[in-house]
């Protein structure tokens, strides 16, 4: 069955001939339908291949801000963090957002983002801080939620010495499958009752944000981009199998799947990025649908005819340069500044 939504699946000039360059699309690791995911392949992607592609279009801000790393102690180990700070009157401080990189929980690191990152910081005026959070195989589910919980909660505890003011506004934002984890944490967070600190929004860039086999039944007639989709580039639906089966995700989980929270009231204004040609686009498109219906001020942005990661593919297209203003847009949106 197709999706009710096919008609974002094409229709976007320079996308619809990119992804069918084989140059382009063979960029991505290969698959082996019986075999395990090529991690090493994986991580090059991420952290070469993908950095490259950006630095090779976009600017590389270094003026205007200041960029520290930071340690922090987690369960079972370290992690480290990025914090791009405006570079301003030193008593000044700004609200923050704290970020979450994709890369299917087993690739990618505080590279992956880092020329958008700076960006954001200088052109919004905002903190942001940037988690490395530990991958998989190496770390198991839920090990990156976990680790992302507790870098959160570092930046809360922490705010005055990155020259932030959560008072000023507080954001969570993640792509891919660190949507998904900004997804979760919103969730945990506002269940924790040892956390109080209001959380003003969420920016959810085309997130996971459940497993096909848990679909909710009143939404199964309406999820089909997984299927139709299949075969996108830079996302497959065996790439998202396979991911689950490496990083022994617990699919029923809304430590995974935000859908099956046993609430979704008392949740944040959510911006959504969606791209048209991505298998994940149907359940990003009905988790924006179940917020609403909880009270939850919603936007969403949907990128038609755009696979996954376009944006780092290409940044030259008109479609990934809207896809950057719309983040602008949306921190202003939810900092009330729109």
């Amino acid at each position: 069955m197709t999706s009710k939504y096919h008609k974002y699946s094409f229709g976007d000039h320079e996308w619809d001939i990119i992804c069918e360059d084989p140059e382009v699309v063979g960029t991505t690791p290969e698959e082996d339908e019986d075999g395990p995911v090529d991690i090493r392949a994986l991580r090059v992607f991420m952290s070469k291949v993908v950095s490259d592609m950006m630095k090779a279009k976009l600017p590389f801000v270094e003026q205007g801000l200041c960029v520290t790393d930071h340690d922090i102690a987690v369960n079972g180990g370290n992690i480290t963090v990025r914090a791009y700070s405006p570079e301003t009157n030193i008593s000044e401080t700004f609200a923050v957002m704290i970020w979450m990189h994709g890369g299917g929980y087993m690739a990618g690191d505080l590279e992956t983002d880092d020329i958008d990152l700076r960006s954001y910081c200088v052109s919004e005026n905002i903190v942001i801080v940037s988690v490395d959070y530990r991958l998989a195989p190496e770390h198991l589910f839920p090990t990156a939620v976990n680790d992302c919980y507790e870098a959160f909660k570092w930046v809360v505890s922490n705010a005055p010495t990155l020259r932030a003011d959560p008072a000023k506004g507080l954001i969570i934002a993640g792509l891919s499958a660190g949507g998904n984890l900004a997804a979760v944490l919103q969730i945990i967070a506002r269940d924790d009752p040892l956390f109080t600190t209001p959380i003003t929004g969420q920016i959810l860039q085309m997130p996971l944000i459940c497993h096909k086999d848990e679909y909710p039944d009143r939404f199964k007639p309406d999820l089909h981009s997984i299927d139709d989709l299949a075969d996108s580039p830079f996302l497959t639906r065996l790439a998202l199998n396979k991911t689950c089966k490496t990083v022994k995700i617990d699919t029923k989980s809304p430590l995974f799947c935000p859908l099956l929270a046993a609430s979704h009231k008392g949740l944040p204004k959510t911006y959504f990025q969606i791209c048209g040609r991505d298998p994940l686009r149907d359940e990003d498109i009905a988790y924006a649908q179940v917020l609403e219906e909880n009270g939850v001020e919603t936007k969403t942005q949907i990128y038609t005819g755009c696979p996954h990661i376009f944006h780092y593919v290409d940044a030259s297209t008109q479609a990934a340069k809207k896809f950057r203003d719309d983040m602008r847009f949306a921190i202003r949106w939810i900092l009330g500044r729109s």
